[in-house]
């Protein structure tokens, strides 16, 4: 895998109720991968044992609002229906615009918490703004050992 890459070379895809939705202006995309937990004493010993607990997703995306044909209000009917949903996203090769093996990651029971219009300068185009959680992830990114 070379760099960089840019949000041209991201593909963000939503599986709502059994309908895939490819989102194709997006401006960005924030994930957060982590872990309910940390460390825990242990009675007759000073060292405390680390916890790791339930998987947490969190998720922030942006894209122009009003701009993919069939799906206009996408992220607001996800937000004000409360719908759960599965959210994934890969890269593109820019050369061969095939997935980049080992760059997807899903994440699933998804749900929008907040959602909120974004605006510029007068010449910008108007964005719209959904952050959420999710109740677990599957990872495709390949780490490398240190």
């Amino acid at each position: 895998m070379a760099g960089p890459y840019r949000c041209v070379n991201m593909v963000v895809s939503m599986m709502v109720d059994e309908q895939e939705y490819t989102i194709g202006v997006v401006e960005g995309l924030d994930i957060d991968l982590s872990y309910v937990g940390g460390t825990e004493p242990v009675y007759g010993t000073r060292t405390p044992k680390h916890s790791a607990g339930s998987k947490k997703a969190t998720f922030s995306l942006t894209r122009w609002y009003c701009a993919d044909e069939g799906q206009e209000d996408l992220l607001y009917r996800l937000f004000n229906e409360e719908l759960e949903f599965t959210l994934s996203g890969y890269l593109l090769d820019p050369h061969t615009e095939e997935e980049v093996e080992k760059t997807k990651i899903t994440i699933t029971g998804c749900r929008l918490y907040r959602w909120r219009p974004r605006t510029g300068g007068a010449d910008d185009i108007i964005g719209e703004e959904a952050s959420g959680s999710g109740t677990g992830w599957e990872s495709e990114i390949e780490s490398t050992s240190p």
